[in-house]
């Protein structure tokens, strides 16, 4: 494998010397989301769990009864070992306003519910459970309040930047990812008001938010719509990123009326653009289920651990991060349905880079991945084996992965680099050979296709049609 390497980065250096320019300097990660990028975790899970749970409801109004919250079989250790991600961002608080730990800040929480007799602090029991399973634990807390009944005003800003503070000031210890998403103003509770309710430009003061979080969370990541931010959304809950998706994009300029103020940022919010002036990585964020929340008509609807693969391998595979959306029952448990899609994804993630496969061997997956210290340089690259090609694309970044519909085996494997941004570095690439069952199974899955070549893989029964 080392001559293999050495000959991958001559021809990647020889490249980029011969066909590289001195261009303009491209922009770079932060320290924390480069080093997120290096060490992981590539694949999370947001859990959605609350009153909208018990009203079976996705958005609730803010006028929702605390005293419906009981989930007698909460066990956080258990979702979390359970959750087969690298880490979990709780939804602290959804759009009704209703939090999930005794905060100070307003009394539409978790104490005024049953749970723990009143006395219970669910951000914390998870919190705590994803350190003892060695997880990362982030949190989200919704900017829009239903139930506030100073919404809309100064007031509330301030009570939201609190809301923040109490989760990031270290009593929850380490929080891996802040996660913000663009649901804002509209019709509430409000107290009683029962009005609609809309904000102006910059209403939030993410930009002091996101300062102050970093400040008390300096390893901190930010999901949200918004130029200061280090991940950004896909454009859709789908999992669905081009395959050239990049880092580098074009400034949005936040939002107003739920619209982008640079009115050109929606073409290139999924796949980037290489001359763009921010680094923000596409979060690919989708239900397990058909819904956020658990809802009993959503039964059937799970996605099998094949597409989950399939997806992983055009999100993570695709220079991006896998968002998972998990979500409890009533009794504060995961159905073993949602358990086992995330157990067999497990496997099948494992089983594809099981086995690295040495120089001369069949290799059937190809993982590349780009030193990012100058930002993402590449534009154009293909990989020859014995001469001929056999991929070619445009984006490398953090991460390419590629599943080849029948194994290739060849002596001379090389990389070459046919277009970057002037200032490229050493590209790393690794070849692995996975069960070719498997891998039709996952290039072959569908959203609608269920668990059967799941199952047959699982059980060793790959050839059965």
């Amino acid at each position: 494998m080392k001559s293999r390497m050495l000959k991958l980065l001559v021809a990647v250096l020889l490249f980029a010397v011969h066909f590289g320019i001195a261009g303009a300097e491209r922009p770079v990660p932060r320290e924390a989301l480069a080093a997120r990028l290096a060490e992981g975790p590539d694949v999370i899970a947001i859990m959605h769990f609350g009153l909208n749970t018990y009203t079976d409801k996705e958005w609730g109004y803010g006028d929702e009864d605390p005293a419906l919250f009981n989930p007698d079989k909460f066990d956080a250790a258990r979702i979390a070992s359970e959750c087969k991600a690298g880490g979990i961002v709780l939804v602290a608080k959804h759009h009704d306003g209703f939090c999930l730990w005794p905060t100070k800040t307003t009394p539409y929480n978790i104490s005024k519910s049953p749970f723990r007799g009143g006395k219970g602090d669910l951000v914390r029991e998870m919190a705590e459970a994803c350190r003892e399973a060695g997880l990362k634990f982030g949190v989200y807390v919704s900017p829009w309040d239903r139930n506030n009944a100073d919404y809309g005003t100064e007031r509330y800003v301030e009570i939201y930047h609190e809301q923040l503070r109490e989760l990031a000031c270290g009593d929850y210890g380490e929080i891996f990812e802040a996660w913000f998403d663009g649901a804002n103003g509209g019709g509430g509770f409000y107290g009683g008001a029962k009005e609609t309710r809309t904000i102006g430009r910059d209403y939030y003061r993410f930009g002091e938010l996101f300062a102050m979080i970093r400040e008390l969370q300096p390893g901190v990541t930010i999901f949200a719509e918004d130029d200061a931010s280090d991940f950004r959304y896909p454009g859709n809950e789908r999992g669905m990123l081009a395959p050239d998706s990049r880092a580098t994009v074009v400034a949005c300029g936040g939002l107003e009326n739920r619209k982008f103020l640079n009115p050109e940022y929606p073409r290139y919010k999924n796949k980037g653009k290489a001359d763009g002036e921010f680094f923000r990585v596409c979060e690919a964020d989708f239900p397990l289920r058909k819904s956020w929340f658990y809802h009993e008509r959503d039964r059937g609807t799970v996605k099998n651990a094949a597409y989950l693969a399939k997806i992983y391998c055009g999100t993570v595979g695709n220079g991006g991060t896998m968002n998972i959306g998990i979500a409890p029952r009533k009794d504060g448990t995961l159905d073993a349905e949602d358990v086992r899609s995330l157990r067999g994804f497990k496997a099948m993630r494992d089983a594809l880079f099981a086995k690295e496969a040495a120089e001369g061997e069949p290799f059937n997956v190809v993982v590349l991945r780009e030193d990012l210290a100058n930002g993402e340089q590449v534009d154009g690259w293909r990989i020859l084996a014995g001469g001929r090609e056999i991929l070619s694309g445009e984006a490398i970044g953090a991460r390419r992965i590629r599943l080849l519909v029948k194994p290739v085996a060849a002596n001379d494997v090389q990389l070459e680099i046919t277009r970057d941004g002037g200032n490229v570095l050493p590209v790393a690439m690794q070849l692995y050979f996975a069960d070719p069952a498997l891998v039709a199974a996952i290039r072959g899955a569908n959203a609608d296709s269920g668990e059967t070549d799941t199952a047959k893989w699982m059980e060793g029964k790959e050839k059965e049609k």
